[in-house]
């Protein structure tokens, strides 16, 4: 049986070309649906083999375009992972995923630090590596400049994330983040890895204050008209506990998390990492237009 391939995203305009601040009729973001195969996982959605495997089948039933597995949580104060112990997490759901029928039609990305856990990863066919160290180990480096696949880069000033550890206060969160972008596009050209296939993440709560994350929202439309691609991580992130008690695992954080998706495809970002996967889609079919990127 012939399968449609998995969708990806286009390369956007070079720095400086046109572009409206806000789209009043913008394509449809792909949906990240995220597979944490974890115990520990901040918005309480772990899953260990089997069950993680069900869990993918049933976000690409709810629409999502690529899935993100990761085996090391993020969250603050999280116990770290050494690359072997995230291997063992990792491959049973990897073997399991890739005999599937929806499997060569959906993205898979592997949400990893560690150079060791990418290019096992890669050698099972995945196709994007999240790199949430942002290229900032030289064997990652030199690992993904070898590759074909795409590279997500994240903006962040610790993993796991240290609460305590924020971009100063009152500084320009815009302005620091495209900054970084030309930084890890620079990084990656000087190891041989062709910038673009970077995707840049902004690293939502990661080094931010709740408001600085909030700000990075309203200014995706700027993140955006700088060129690259981009994608938002923020789902159930802490900085939703400005307009709710709600805990990260609850309804009303994915409520909020769908009023800014909104937001983020009116801005024209490429890729939004969900959750709620199901209600996503329906948002986005009822706001966007019907065609999704080519990615």
């Amino acid at each position: 049986m012939s399968h449609a391939p998995a969708p990806t995203i286009p390369a956007q305009p070079a720095a400086g070309a046109s572009a409206a601040p806000v789209l009043a009729n913008p394509a449809r973001p792909l949906l990240m649906g995220i597979v944490n195969v974890t115990p520990d996982s901040f918005s309480g959605d772990g899953r260990l083999a089997d069950a993680a495997v069900q869990s993918a089948d049933r976000l690409v039933a709810e629409g999502a375009d690529w899935l993100d597995i990761g085996a090391e949580s993020t969250r603050p104060n999280a116990t770290p992972l050494t690359p072997d112990a995230e291997w063992q997490r990792l491959r049973p759901v990897l073997q399991a995923i890739s005999v599937l029928a929806w499997r060569k039609r959906v993205r898979i990305s592997i949400d990893t630090r560690h150079a060791a856990t990418a290019a096992q990863a890669l050698a099972l066919g995945v196709e994007v590596i999240n790199d949430v160290g942002g290229l900032a180990d030289p064997q990652m480096l030199a690992l993904l400049a070898s590759a074909r696949c795409d590279v997500v880069v994240m903006h962040a000033l610790s993993v796991p994330v240290d609460p305590a550890l924020t971009l100063p206060p009152g500084c320009d969160v815009l302005a620091t983040l495209l900054n970084w972008k030309q930084t890890m596009q620079m990084r990656a050209e000087r190891a041989g890895l062709d910038p673009a296939r970077l995707i840049h993440d902004p690293g939502i709560g990661f080094g931010k204050t709740a408001p600085q994350s909030l700000m990075l929202l309203h200014g995706a439309a700027a993140l955006v008209a700088s060129s690259g691609r981009w994608l938002v991580g923020h789902s159930r992130k802490s900085f939703l506990k400005l307009f709710t008690d709600a805990d990260a695992d609850s309804s009303a954080r994915d409520d909020l998390t769908l009023a800014l998706s909104a937001q983020l495809a009116a801005a024209g970002v490429q890729v939004l990492r969900v959750h709620a996967v199901q209600r996503h889609a329906m948002l986005l079919d009822s706001i966007c237009r019907p065609k999704k990127p080519d990615l």
